[in-house]
Formats: C-alpha cells, structure tokens, sequence
C-alpha cells in the first residue's frame, strides 16, 4: 500500500474561476483536494450528502453560505453542511476535505456566482 499521496501535476477537475487537485485516496469514506481559486466557484452549489470542510491555506475572499456573506483569509476554516447553499470567490488556495467522499450525483448547481 502507497501510504504517502502525491497531488498531480494537472488539475482533475477545473471550472471557469478554479482548478482544483484531488489526493487518490485508497479511503473514499473523505476525499480530499486542493483548489487553486482565481476567481471562484462557478455557481451557487448544494450537496445533498457530503459536509464540505475548507481551509484557507493562502489568499482571501469571501464565501456566502445560506445566504450569510463571510469574508475569509489564511488560516481560516469554513464548515458547510450537506444541504447548505454556497459560493465562494476570490484568490485563495483553499484545501477541501469532504465526508462522506465525493459523488457527482450527490450535488446539483443553482444560479451564477454574484460574488464577483
């Protein structure tokens, strides 16, 4: 068993504002990634399943969760629960540890991103 994970040298998957660098863990009870935000998150999104726990490795920006508008900076850690709309922009290396793993069918997008 590989014990020590390595994030690629390419992105596994990107969007309009991010590109973001998944661990291949052996574990798909958590995944966990590194987004590299130069603009932000796409759309508003919810996952149904997976609470989403982000920590502000460098950078700042701002998040909005149910409605509510929080202005983020490193070190700060940011915990959505499943259900919960979100969004995020600005420029900021963010790590994102999610439980249980990720799922494409467990999250659906809403309206465009406001925040920039």
């Amino acid at each position: 068993m590989n014990y020590i994970k390595k994030l690629s040298d390419k992105p596994d998957f990107s969007q309009k504002g991010l590109n973001g660098y998944n661990y291949q863990l052996d574990c798909k009870e958590i995944t966990i990634s590194v987004e590299d935000v130069f603009s932000g998150h796409d759309k508003y999104h919810i996952n149904k399943r997976s609470s989403k726990i982000y920590y502000v490795l460098e950078g700042e920006g701002t998040f909005s969760v149910d409605g509510n508008i929080f202005n983020v900076k490193k070190d700060d850690v940011i915990e959505i629960k499943p259900n919960t709309e979100f969004v995020f922009a600005g420029k900021m290396k963010l790590l994102l540890i999610m439980s249980p793993g990720f799922r494409e069918e467990d999250g659906f997008d809403g309206k465009d991103n406001d925040l920039y």
